[in-house]
């Protein structure tokens, strides 16, 4: 992912609509690049910000909210991980049962 493209898919971070292999691409030129994290920063600051100052809550803390996000998103990511690996193992498994299925009745 250059900058550009991350550029571009800040809002659906914001709205929480990335999806997961979107989301670790993002997360993957996030960790890179210094400008795009300050771009995000920036985005969120103005867009979540905004929502609160409508709501009038005077206790927020932007940067923590940011930082929540992306602790959040990354707990996540880490989930869909363990949950792909889970569906290989599985998929795997279902396979070699059948094979030695079909072995012990062909056999």
């Amino acid at each position: 992912m250059d900058c550009r493209e991350f550029e571009s898919y800040i809002p659906a971070f914001i709205d929480k609509k990335l999806d997961f292999g979107t989301m670790e691409e993002f997360r993957r030129h996030y960790e890179t690049c210094e400008d795009c994290r300050e771009e995000l920063s920036i985005q969120f600051l103005v867009s979540v910000g905004i929502q609160h100052l409508d709501n009038d809550d005077d206790d927020f803390n932007l940067e923590q909210e940011l930082k929540k996000r992306l602790v959040s998103n990354e707990k996540q990511l880490e989930r869909h991980r363990i949950f792909k690996e889970s569906q290989r193992y599985i998929v795997t498994l279902g396979c070699i049962l059948l094979g030695l299925l079909l072995i012990w009745h062909l056999g």
